[in-house]
């Protein structure tokens, strides 16, 4: 009788031990996915160049954390971490990925600014030729002064860019781009009008 007791006595404490270990909050797993999720909003900007997988990876670490308070809630024995501990580690899962693609689309940014700045470059250089080419004559003289003004303002646009670019501002940096590109365009396709009216009107004479 005695050793029945004993051994149910020992069985209490084996259960309780157990009891206790399930009901531990998930602390190490918390710490690991908010560590995660901040060094992917300081380090790799996800927030900004990710902006998608981040929120994904916040929403799942909201949800653990929810979780855990869920738990909390209950009685002692009845608390169980385990799907916490899933979400923990889907958050730290998902801040990774949130990292390497904020990581992946801040290159294809700068790119793409690097190529729209070589774009307008290009343009400009292409407006300066034609302006090179334009006839001046008393009719034309005041364009092309306006021209060659508007010219040079896209020519300090563009070192505003660069300096954009500097700063990481990619996105505005292609906008900006763009804007000087189509400008310069419109000049160079004007100019070029000019000079093919005033070939065609020496022609004819």
């Amino acid at each position: 009788m005695r050793s029945h007791k004993l051994f149910l006595a020992g069985s209490l404490l084996a259960l309780a031990v157990v009891f206790a270990g399930c009901a531990k909050p998930p602390d190490t797993e918390m710490k690991d996915a908010q560590a995660a999720l901040d060094d992917a909003r300081t380090n790799a900007q996800a927030d900004k160049w990710a902006a998608s997988e981040f929120a994904a990876a916040k929403s799942k670490l909201d949800e653990a954390n929810a979780e855990v308070d869920a738990q909390n809630q209950r009685f002692a024995l009845m608390r169980n971490y385990d799907k916490a501990k899933e979400l923990f580690a889907q958050a730290k899962t998902d801040s990774d990925r949130a990292k390497q693609a904020a990581a992946a689309n801040k290159e294809t940014a700068k790119n793409e600014a690097n190529n729209k700045v070589q774009e307008a470059t290009t343009a400009l250089t292409a407006a300066r030729d034609a302006l090179t080419k334009a006839p001046v004559t008393k009719d034309t003289k005041a364009d092309i002064q306006l021209f060659t003004s508007d010219l040079d303002g896209l020519d300090q646009s563009l070192g505003d860019v660069r300096n954009m670019i500097a700063s990481e501002d990619y996105t505005g940096a292609s906008s900006k781009a763009s804007a000087i590109m189509a400008q310069a365009n419109d000049i160079a396709t004007k100019l070029t009008e000019a000079t093919e009216k005033a070939a065609a009107k020496r022609g004819r004479r």
